[in-house]
């Protein structure tokens, strides 16, 4: 069975920025099944319909199900897996730049950390968790990924000048999150 790739853009970004073509790309000519899921207004993104356009977009969530998820990516793909009543292992994934509570000067992506994350839930049934953080990053402070890491129970990965993981920062190729998909 193929394994499948979702890479879940963040906040005012679009499938065709950033390091996200490359990461899909790069998986597909491995022989998987990958996409960038375009999020619903990104400039004005409602918490309800990313989390729809999962629903939508996810066929199937098993053993060889993957997820990437960017900046608010992170938290609406924790959001949807809490949704599931009976939530199936699957392969895991890697979240850039997460976070899991409110960020200054962002009022408009509040609602998405509002309402409970399960994540023991998560814990329990992800097989591979992986965070990655920079140093650097101007959005979103690294301690908040450093704590979703923790709460996830996930192996934290910092880069030092990696900013906010964005193609304006020079990131347009993100070899480490390949790396890890990838680690037995």
């Amino acid at each position: 069975m193929k394994k499948q790739l979702y890479i879940i853009h963040g906040y005012s970004a679009t499938p065709e920025e950033h390091w996200f073509p490359w990461l899909k790309k790069q998986f597909e000519n491995k022989g998987w099944n990958a996409s960038v899921l375009r999020m619903p207004d990104s400039e004005n993104p409602k918490v309800n319909e990313w989390i729809e356009t999962l629903n939508k977009n996810v066929k199937e969530l098993n053993e060889n199900t993957y997820f990437v998820a960017h900046s608010l990516g992170t938290i609406t793909l924790l959001k949807y897996l809490t949704q599931y009543e009976e939530l199936p292992e699957f392969g895991g994934f890697v979240l850039v730049s997460g976070f899991d509570r409110k960020i200054p000067k962002y009022e408009v992506l509040h609602p998405f950390v509002e309402g409970k994350t399960d994540y023991k839930k998560i814990n329990s049934k992800a097989k591979k968790r992986f965070v990655v953080a920079s140093e650097n990053d101007t959005i979103v402070p690294i301690e908040l990924s450093r704590e979703m890491a923790e709460k996830l129970n996930a192996e934290l990965y910092i880069l030092k000048k990696a900013g906010h993981f964005l193609a304006r920062e020079g990131i347009t190729e993100l070899p480490l999150v390949e790396e890890l998909l990838e680690k037995e």
